[in-house]
């Protein structure tokens, strides 16, 4: 997970990169609704990579903009940005949850136009008396929590990660519960499969040279299981997603829920004592 320490008013917070993406979203989505009231959003969207977090879809969804998910890395975005500008619509933002925000019209992540833009935000809450933590709960209230977690167990030997995923897949049956939530859809961006879509085949470029498969769930929760392309381990990506209308108060209760869905997914994707899996230290 990839944070990033902000000093306001004398005081330190310390935002996820996912965080801060559900902010910049936020204000770029505002500011270009508030410069164009009456135009047609459906040409508009906002980028984000396949592991960030899905309040970007959840905010189109709500807003009537669009967004898309890429492969992780901003060469998939940009050159996606580049893709769907030539065909007329508009690209205001991209970013991903590992340090990357692609605002205005670059077609790679510009730290220094990020920068300003969050200096932006924050001056912009300080006249309204708001912190961009009040901000980021406000987010939440409207939008629903959408907490994401995300971790790593080291694999003993490569042939176990191949194991590991093969079971999974099993004659594409994969498991249909994870704990007590039921899985949705599941798509497996190394075969090629995603049975929400009529034929089976996942909007997204395969990655055939690693493994990474996600499971939505019917709650609106969402796990994605991708191993390294460079380290012997398996990451996962688990993002707790509840309803609208929840406030800080309900902090406590949402942090149970997603330390639940994280055992869960250990348990019934991960199965460390079968794999002989590794904790990270």
């Amino acid at each position: 997970m990839i944070i990033y320490q902000v000093r306001y008013n004398g005081d330190w917070r310390v935002f996820t990169g996912n965080e801060m993406g559900a902010l910049i979203t936020w204000w770029i989505w505002t500011n270009w609704r508030k410069a164009n009231p009456s135009a047609d959003a459906s040409k508009v969207y906002i980028l984000n990579s396949a592991v960030s977090s899905q309040i970007v879809k959840t905010i189109a969804d709500a807003e009537g903009f669009k967004n898309e998910t890429t492969l992780t890395g901003f060469k998939w975005m940009g050159n996606r940005a580049e893709e769907l500008r030539a065909e007329g619509n508009q690209v205001i933002l991209a970013w991903e949850e590992s340090i990357g925000y692609m605002p205005g019209h670059t077609l790679d992540k510009d730290g220094v136009s990020a920068a300003a833009v969050f200096a932006e935000i924050a001056a912009f809450l300080h006249t309204q008396g708001k912190s961009l933590e009040d901000q980021l709960y406000a987010l939440y209230n409207k939008y629903g929590f959408h907490l994401v977690r995300s971790t790593y167990w080291m694999v003993p030997a490569p042939e176990v990660t191949k194991e590991l995923f093969s079971t999974l897949r099993a004659d594409l049956k994969f498991p249909t519960k994870i704990g007590d939530a039921d899985v949705a859809s599941v798509r497996d961006l190394t075969i090629g499969y995603d049975n929400s879509k009529p034929d089976n085949k996942p909007v997204l470029p395969l990655s055939t040279s690693s493994e990474m498969v996600t499971f939505f769930l019917k709650t609106g929760s969402v796990t994605t299981l991708r191993a390294s392309g460079t380290e012997p381990k398996i990451k996962y990506y688990i993002e707790l997603i509840t309803p609208p209308g929840k406030t800080q108060n309900d902090l406590e209760s949402v942090i149970s829920e997603l330390d639940q869905l994280e055992k869960d997914v250990v348990a019934t994707l991960l199965r460390p004592q079968q794999f002989g899996l590794i904790p990270r230290k």
